[in-house]
């Protein structure tokens, strides 16, 4: 089916394949000189299905424009557990970067062999020489950021965000589980999210899906987000949401 875009004006792509459907909304998406999150649900809100594994709601297109999220971002973000139960792997677009308070990543790939990028491993300050012993026999930058306060306080997304600011990254993609990204939006670090909603109507689109109350029940107050591109294709959904006062690149 073709590519429909609904946002910012109406316009149809007939005839692409899959691959040239994926660069368009990328293109359109653009870069962000800031924190973007990937996400994508099913038409439930469910993030992963029975494997507990996001490939369930995932699809073809969806890969394809996670791919291209990533060659427009200069680090891949994600934390210990979703880069365990994912086994995430090195990319050739980004360095991958997880956050860990245990270093408990052996059956990470990323972590492992050859690597297209150095990774890069942040921990609390007070974790660092535990993370160190654990991973003394891999290859892998370990950075500490300062944690104060509980582990559901703001601080230590803050200090993530900052400490790979401190090392030059200004454009991170970050790819996690529901619970971390509602600690970074509720933390301010968030600056725009990519959104896939798959299946999302046998009908078309429903207004449900992509509406600020819905949002905003899965990762916490968007009521400073806008949309500023919505794309559809077959029975899924591809969205750009930017946080009030952020430049639209």
């Amino acid at each position: 089916m073709s590519l429909i875009r609904l946002v910012p004006s109406f316009e149809s792509y007939p005839g692409l394949s899959a691959d040239e459907q994926s660069w368009q909304i990328a293109k359109e998406y653009g870069l962000c000189n800031g924190w973007r999150v990937n996400f994508a649900i099913d038409q439930s809100g469910s993030s992963f299905g029975e494997t507990g594994s996001s490939s369930d709601v995932s699809s073809k297109l969806d890969r394809l424009v996670l791919g291209k999220i990533r060659s427009l971002a200069d680090v891949i973000v994600t934390s210990g557990s979703t880069a365990r139960s994912e086994k995430y792997k090195s990319s050739k677009h980004a360095p991958i970067a997880i956050f860990t308070q245990t270093g408990e990543l052996d059956a990470v790939p990323a972590i492992q062999g050859t690597q297209y990028f150095t990774p890069l491993v942040l921990t609390p300050n007070s974790e660092r020489a535990r993370v160190e012993e654990a991973l003394s026999d891999v290859d892998a930058t370990i950075l500490d950021y300062e944690a104060q306060g509980s582990v559901s306080s703001e601080t230590w997304p803050r200090s993530i965000a900052a400490t790979l600011q401190h090392e030059g990254f200004q454009s991170p993609v970050l790819e996690s589980g529901l619970t971390t990204l509602r600690a970074f939006f509720s933390a301010g670090v968030i600056d725009e999210l990519c959104l896939t909603v798959t299946q999302s109507s046998t009908q078309g689109l429903s207004a449900r899906d992509l509406s600020l109350e819905h949002l905003s029940e899965l990762f916490g107050d968007l009521s400073d987000f806008e949309l500023v591109q919505l794309f559809s294709v077959e029975s899924s959904s591809f969205s750009r949401w930017v946080r009030a006062g952020v430049a639209d690149l």
